[in-house]
């Protein structure tokens, strides 16, 4: 694929510190509370202001592409976008897409705030104004302070434009006001570049492109915004359109590579339809047993696709008669056939021995849960149409629905997260000649689409990120059952190379991805540090903020410079400029006066705070513990009444301020305040007591998921470093484990220390490094924030009395790296002086340091190498 000028351009932008940090208040605080943005999601929103507000030669209606993984979020984004267009001016959004139940389902997102993916808060402020969130059928309905959305299909945008009618949009609407067009799944819009014609045939054409092209340039300051995961920037024509339109490139390898996506399995069977249907819905109700057991609420759904109605309806069938007819034998010969499949054992295993279930209850059981009420067909449009908004809510605890029977209905805008199982009820394919068939692509894209992943926390892993996988270095856990799609389909060797040259080609599928098992060297398990030592780690804390006495403590600045006070004169001027005379006038006119908070009426100070909800006292007793009462925080020092604010504007109306501009002028300067300690606060900190953990309960043989990117993922042995293959791991009892799949640096360290290993053995009676596979994590003092270092070296010294253990916390780092993560440089070096062990245990002196980064070259190899002498000191020389 070839690169985007405009997204590589912003690459740089970003990578030079550019990009505005962070979002507008009035944009944050009014989405959805629920919504966390995650780091891409926030990377595409600061381009996207940066290119409004600083990009040179920005055109003034802008045409921008977002290109983005399916499941990444992208209606988020364009909430975000509509509140931040709304601060600059605009009221109109033209919300355009192929599918009328991509339309029902953003509608919901968009206006339901009982919605769970309503995507706004309850209330939409926008400068301390409520602000209503409407949906329009024409723009005439619109009202002039309200964010208005027309919600259309492109078929239904034609048809109104081309064919006006009474209360419908017309063309005439785009050119008289400014409207925001907003398209989705925008791949759609791009069937006339693609096509080859003639001029007379492009005059005559009536295309939705044309349409889409016609009201964009209706006005000079229309933006046209659109995104999708699948515009095909293979096509000439289609790179050479948006070669300077893609502001944000955010492909599904990313996505899965970052973890926000399930793994895919692709379960071959050699089976009847109904045999994998059945075993689909085993597997379906061990991951329900598995939420269950860990305390989760997860209803996994199983879709059941078919070629076409007919054989669905047929399916549906079937299957209501599999269910109904089940009995405990059926299940426990399935048991006995299955001997061969560990995913259905595991599952069998759990549910009767672990469970202790026999398999006539479980019959039973699956009688209740896939009933025919659990059960839907969505081949018609109608019945579609109707069971939108069930199907766009199938996480939802009263959403009963396990079940889904449908042909192609669901290709496009289904927001799923807890689908797990797709079982393909047919075995036909339409590749030819090593060229992926569009039906295949299709499927291909369904698997990316259920492969969202199914956000859930685990309380063994608290610091872990909900919408993260967490358990590719831990895939024998139960819960690993809970980050996994199943496609099942018939046993067809070629169909299977199909489908898994479509899933690389969409990206959903990790070419490189193998499982291997790291075991830990029976020597070391021999030894007394493996038998009886322990590791110190820190714990995360509830940032209890009792030093936090005043606004200082978190805004270092109290002085605030509020934009000029609006006059509301009025002026005429020659068409060819003022005179000399005039401006001189105008400047000098203008003048700027500090005042402090107290300056103004008590009265309409606390009006101010009752606007803005951070400021109800039982918050700010979170941020102030001491604080007594909002009377205080109004009149005292150590808050407001020492809060300044330059204002510029007229003398006469700087002198005779109304109450409506006092109260403008207040309310700004809170939400300073208010996004300062937000900024400034943390939720937690890392304890500086660090507390010990058995080695042994913690050291044990691993098996993990690793996809090779580059030097990670491949074993010592097959390493492309240079003499490395010299070094025979094997016979280093320092390191624990049989084998290395890290990074290059990582690699590069475990030589380091190899050169090394005769100084420390004449400096310590042992040592050992092992390689951080999940074992253990540290948290930051500063915010808490969890971090866990690569490696953990023991050098142990002994005497007559005590041994004398110290460990040492080593991250080795990538130059690129090196500024992104330098908050855990700077925690690792605070280590030194600020970790406590209070106590000698069992008769052995611990202690705890942190290392700088390390890294093979350059000033980062010197600055470790400097600061490892305290511990290993260069030889002396002879």
């Amino acid at each position: 694929m070839s690169e985007y000028s405009l997204s590589q351009e912003l690459d740089t932008v970003a990578k030079l510190g550019m990009l505005p940090k962070g979002l507008p208040h009035d944009v944050k605080n009014n989405l959805a509370p629920k919504i966390t943005l995650r780091p891409y999601q926030l990377a595409a929103l600061e381009r996207f202001l940066f290119f409004m507000e600083k990009y040179p030669n920005r055109p003034f209606s802008p045409h921008l592409l977002f290109h983005m993984a399916t499941g990444s979020g992208k209606t988020v984004i364009m909430a975000a976008i509509i509140l931040y267009l709304y601060q600059k001016g605009y009221r109109n959004f033209l919300f355009f897409v192929n599918s009328i139940q991509i339309v029902e389902k953003t509608k919901e997102n968009f206006l339901n705030p009982i919605s769970n993916k309503f995507l706004f808060s309850d209330q939409v402020r926008i400068d301390d104004k409520l602000i209503n969130v409407q949906a329009v059928s024409n723009f005439d309905e619109a009202a002039p302070d309200a964010i208005n959305i027309l919600f259309t299909t492109i078929q239904g945008l034609q048809s109104a434009v081309l064919s006006p009618r009474e209360n419908a949009v017309s063309f005439e609407d785009f050119e008289e006001r400014e409207v925001v067009l907003i398209s989705d799944e925008a791949h759609h819009l791009n069937a006339e570049t693609k096509i080859r014609l003639t001029q007379a045939e492009k005059a005559e054409q009536q295309s939705w492109e044309q349409t889409v092209t016609r009201i964009f340039q209706a006005n000079v300051s229309n933006l046209l915004l659109e995104f999708t995961a699948t515009v095909d920037m293979e096509h000439e024509a289609i790179r050479a359109k948006y070669s300077d339109k893609v502001i944000y490139d955010y492909p599904l390898k990313q996505f899965r590579q970052d973890g926000y996506s399930k793994d895919i399995k692709l379960r071959q069977a050699d089976l009847p339809p109904i045999e994998r249907m059945l075993q689909a819905v085993v597997l379906s109700q061990y991951r329900r047993k598995i939420a269950e057991a860990h305390g989760l609420h997860c209803k996994p759904v199983i879709l059941m696709k078919s070629r076409t109605i007919q054989e669905s309806n047929d399916n549906e069938a079937k299957f209501m008669t599999l269910i109904e007819d089940m009995s405990g034998k059926d299940l426990r010969d399935l048991q006995a056939t299955s001997m061969e499949d560990e995913t259905l054992t595991n599952a069998f295993t759990y549910i009767f021995e672990e469970r202790g279930m026999d398999a006539d209850a479980f019959s039973q059981e699956l009688l209740v849960d896939f009933s025919p009420e659990k059960v839907v067909n969505v081949n018609k449009l109608e019945d579609l149409h109707d069971k939108q908004i069930r199907l766009n809510s199938l996480e939802d605890r009263d959403n009963e629905i396990r079940v889904i029977f449908a042909v192609d209905k669901l290709n496009e805008g289904w927001d799923v997260l807890n689908l797990f199982d797709i079982v393909r009820l047919y075995n036909t394919r339409d590749s030819k000649a090593n060229k992926i068939g569009k039906t295949t692509m299709q499927e291909a894209q369904l698997i990316g689409r259920g492969a969202r992943y199914f956000p859930f926390k685990d309380t063994d892993q608290s610091d872990a990120v909900e919408e993260k996988r967490k358990y590719d270095k831990k895939i024998k856990h139960p819960l690993r059952a809970l980050e996994e799609l199943y496609y099942h389909c018939s046993h067809n060797p070629k169909y299977l190379h199909d489908i898994q040259n479509a899933l690389r080609e969409t990206g959903i599928l990790d070419d490189t991805a193998r499982t291997v098992t790291l075991r830990v060297k029976s020597k070391f398990q021999q030894t007394e540090l493996f038998k009886k030592g322990h590791l110190w780690v820190n714990q995360r804390l509830k940032n209890s903020r009792d030093t936090m006495q005043s606004l200082g403590d978190y805004l270092p600045e109290l002085s605030f410079t509020f934009p000029r006070l609006m006059t509301g004169q009025v002026s005429e001027a020659s068409a060819f400029g003022s005179t000399a005379n005039e401006s001189e006038k105008s400047d000098k006119a203008l003048i700027s006066e500090t005042f402090t908070l107290k300056d103004f009426n008590p009265s309409i100070v606390r009006f101010a705070l009752d606007t803005n909800t951070f400021f109800c006292f039982e918050k700010l007793r979170k941020y102030f513990p001491s604080l007594r009462g909002i009377n205080q925080f109004i009149t005292s020092k150590k808050f407001l009444a020492r809060v300044k604010v330059k204002v510029s504007g007229l003398a006469q109306d700087i002198e005779t301020m109304r109450a409506h501009q006092k109260l403008e002028i207040i309310q700004f300067v809170l939400h300073q305040i208010e996004d300062g300690i937000k900024q400034g606060s943390v939720e937690y900190v890392g304890d500086r007591n660090f507390i010990p953990q058995e080695l042994k309960s913690l050291i044990v043989d691993k098996t993990i998921k690793i996809g090779v990117q580059g030097e990670t993922g491949r074993s010592w042995k097959k390493s492309q470093i240079e003499d490395l293959a010299l070094i025979d791991l094997d016979q280093k009892d320092w390191h624990i484990y049989d084998d290395n799949y890290g990074t290059d640096q990582e690699k590069h360290f475990i030589r380091f220390l190899c050169e090394k290993e005769q100084q420390i053995r004449k400096l310590y009676d042992e040592f050992f490094l092992i390689r951080n596979e999940r074992l253990f994590t540290l948290y930051s003092f500063q915010d808490g924030r969890p971090f866990e270092p690569d490696f953990l070296l023991f050098l142990k010294k002994a005497n007559a009395k005590k041994s004398v253990v110290m460990q040492l916390f080593i991250e080795a780092k990538g130059q690129y790296l090196k500024s992104h993560d330098q908050w855990k440089e700077s925690f690792l070096k605070e280590i030194n002086s600020q970790a406590k062990i209070h106590v000698v245990f069992q008769g052995r002196d611990y202690s705890v340091y942190g290392l700088p980064f390390f890294n093979n070259e350059g000033q980062m190899r010197q600055d470790f190498e400097s600061a490892i002498q305290e511990f290993i000191p260069a030889p002396a020389d002879n």
